[in-house]
């Protein structure tokens, strides 16, 4: 007798005897479930779904106890719920038809926190903007029905068919619908024998599907005999992307709201932060200034509040913009959707289940990203004592030809190499540490210890510093005056580096979109030479030893892209005669999403500077006061965000008597405008440009024209 004959009547003693006569069918399926051939017949059971949700009902256990009352007949269902309204089948073909035209990634809107892109990430990005405990106070609704200020027109009137179906949505729960859920379909994987346990039933999200509950199996016959069990799903190839990533939801969330500012071209846009429409360069740019797993060490976070930060508050502390970026830095800052095309199957193609998947092939090494974008500055570290430290700096070489009048080919024309900026900055700065400092390292042109005042969780931000401080006069107070129609180290009216010793005070307040700000400091000031001289606000500075206070302010507020400065300084000078300096200065930065004028920028300021009194002193009165004015005006073309076109023209005159702006019976020639046009390309740190200034003196013409080719380095 063979072994398979022993084993068989080994097995067939083992089974128990059923009460009733089995028939040979039944006792060779039951032969064939024992030895793992075929997996159990499941008995017919009817699975009926409920008629809102979709969820099938377990059936009845087939085998029912005699005597047990049946069941009620289900063969008349009764009157089905209503369905609840999803994003997938009700809202988004609404947006669609009227948001999408502008709100699309080649639309007008196309840099607003909101676009749709014909993907599942469309849920996620309306979903910001819906509050169903409020759904009437829902930004979605009252911008598209114009309650609130919007850029477009009104999209979605109040009494209309759609706003009621968008309304009711929310009321519902804004729930996402199957077409908003991405799927990916699982690789089918050769079944494997498992020992038989129970798996738990997938968790039902807002974000999921119900899962249908399979029908009850039937009871497992007693004993350890092994049973086939399906083997785990595959993970999906899209796993990874279910993470928050930094495309493109904080992408576009910092584009909306840091651009303005931050471009290539704007207003910030020498800094270390530079705001790039490509989200790779634009991660490239943001990781120096996070701490991936710590966003209240992380100085984009504590930026985007408002610590230290001219521009005052990005968004509010509490504010789910704020939240999403901080969720994206605890979570690692990870970058954008790695793509899986290599590793998902299309659809519908067929792998053989015999032939393991390929293993992933593991992700590149993070590249430095001080390497990959020079500009964002170097991180050197946290130390003792010391804190968190940072350098930038700034140099330069430029190519100038000079002393000629009208243009640089005339044979009196000179050469010149120069080279103005070599500047290092080194800063001092933490979440957790009030104290900062900042000082220009090579040549001390200032410094300043700093620290904040009062919690984080106060609304108003309040800084105090001390040292050689940068004077907060003007629109922007290091390098870019540009009273007069000269800039940065051709200034004419006021020092090229306004920096004194001092004491300065910064107050920040962020009301929704406006944002107001204000400056008190306390400096050694200006002083006469003597009585009866002109004061030179360059160089006429009292010496330390003998200093003269001068006390000054600077009002700003900013609205989007429009920003406002006025700055009123008092200093008695000696003698009696006491300076009232004042300037007012307007910067329109670019207005994102607005056809043609999202091309251009625009700055203007004046600039008035009193001396009088000294009666008393016999040195003053009628005919002995004087002023000095300078204006500019500066207009920019942007074709391109890496390129920009410049017209800038100013007038500066100075120990006027009478008139307004000018005295044309006292004209020199330190009294003139300035005229200059110029292109600048700007590519991560390095920039080049090429510019002509037309110096056009009000009297004694001199030959002073000149053109200059600058290539820059900025890190």
């Amino acid at each position: 007798m063979s072994p398979w004959t022993l084993c068989l009547c080994a097995l067939l003693l083992a089974v128990p005897r059923p009460a009733q006569a089995q028939s040979q069918e039944e006792k060779r399926r039951q032969l064939q479930e024992r030895l793992g051939v075929k997996k159990p017949a499941e008995p017919a059971t009817r699975v009926e779904a409920t008629p809102d949700a979709g969820v099938a009902e377990p059936a009845e256990a087939s085998a029912a106890p005699k005597g047990t009352p049946s069941p009620p007949s289900r063969s008349q269902p009764g009157p089905a719920k209503p369905r609840a309204l999803t994003f997938a089948e009700d809202a988004r073909p609404i947006l669609e038809k009227q948001c999408a035209s502008c709100h699309r990634p080649d639309g007008k809107a196309a840099r607003t926190q909101w676009v749709l892109r014909g993907g599942p990430e469309d849920y996620d990005a309306t979903l910001r903007f819906v509050k169903t405990a409020a759904a009437a106070q829902s930004p979605l609704l009252k911008k598209g029905s114009g309650a609130t200020l919007h850029g477009g027109q009104k999209a979605i009137a109040v009494d209309s068919a759609e706003y009621a179906k968008l309304l009711t949505w929310i009321e519902g729960g804004a729930l996402p619908g199957r077409a908003s859920v991405a799927t990916t379909p699982a690789p089918v994987s050769p079944p494997t024998v498992a020992a038989s346990e129970p798996k738990p039933a997938a968790p039902h999200t807002r974000d999921s599907a119900p899962t249908p509950l399979a029908s009850n199996p039937t009871p497992a016959e007693p004993g350890p005999a092994p049973v086939i069990a399906p083997s785990p799903p595959a993970a999906s190839p899209t796993a990874a992307a279910d993470a928050l990533r930094f495309a493109p939801r904080i992408h576009e969330q910092l584009m909306s709201g840091c651009a303005s500012c931050h471009a290539p071209d704007g207003f910030a846009g020498s800094s270390r932060y530079v705001a790039s429409a490509d989200p790779v360069q634009h991660l490239r740019s943001v990781l120096p200034l996070v701490v991936p797993g710590s966003a209240a060490t992380s100085l984009l976070y504590q930026r985007a509040k408002g610590e230290a930060h001219p521009g005052g508050a990005v968004w509010e502390p509490g504010s789910a913009e704020l939240e999403l970026l901080g969720q994206w830095i605890n979570a690692g800052a990870l970058g954008p959707v790695p793509d899986t095309t290599a590793v998902a199957s299309a659809p519908g193609s067929t792998t053989s289940p015999a032939t393991p998947a390929a293993a992933p092939t593991p992700p590149a090494p993070a590249a430095n990203p001080h390497a990959a974008n020079p500009h964002a500055g170097i991180s050197l570290g946290t130390y003792p004592v010391l804190g968190s430290l940072s350098l930038n700096g700034r140099f330069d070489l430029n190519y100038e030809r000079r002393n000629y009048n009208d243009h640089p080919f005339q044979s009196e024309g000179v050469n010149a190499l120069r080279s103005y900026h070599q500047f290092l900055f080194l800063t001092r700065q933490s979440a957790t540490d009030p104290v900062m400092l900042t000082l220009e390292a090579l040549s001390l042109q200032f410094w300043e210890v700093g620290v904040r005042v009062g919690p984080e969780t106060w609304p108003v931000k309040v800084f105090a510093k001390g040292g050689k401080v940068l004077v907060p006069f003007g629109g922007e107070p290091l390098f870019h005056h540009n009273y007069g129609g000269l800039a940065g180290f051709d200034q004419k009216v006021l020092p090229v580096v306004f920096a004194r010793e001092g004491l300065t005070v910064n107050v920040q307040r962020r009301q929704g979109p406006l944002t107001l700000s204000g400056d008190a400091y306390l400096i050694a000031g200006f002083r006469l030479r003597t009585a009866d001289a002109v004061l030179n606000l360059q160089s006429d500075f009292a010496p330390l030893d003998e200093t003269r206070l001068g006390l000054g302010a600077r009002l700003g507020a900013s609205w989007g892209p429009i920003s406002v400065w006025y700055s009123p300084y008092f200093n008695s000078l000696g003698f009696g005669r006491r300076l009232f300096l004042q300037a007012l200065d307007v910067a329109v930065w670019r207005p994102r999403g607005v056809p043609v004028l999202e091309r251009f920028s625009l700055g203007a300021g004046l600039l008035r500077g009193d001396v009088s009194g000294g009666e008393d002193e016999g040195y003053g009165g009628p005919g002995a006061d004087y002023y000095h004015f300078a204006s500019y005006l500066q207009l920019r073309f942007h074709p391109s965000d890496w390129l920009y076109l410049q017209y800038r023209q100013g007038l500066r005159t100075f120990g006027n008597r009478r008139g307004l702006i000018l005295d044309s019976t006292d004209l020199t020639r330190d009294d003139g405008s300035t005229h200059n046009v110029g292109a600048v390309a700007r590519w991560r740190g390095l920039s080049a440009g090429l510019f002509h200034y037309w110096n056009l003196e009000k009297a004694d013409e001199l030959p002073d024209d000149f053109t200059r080719l600058v290539v820059a380095y900025e890190f």
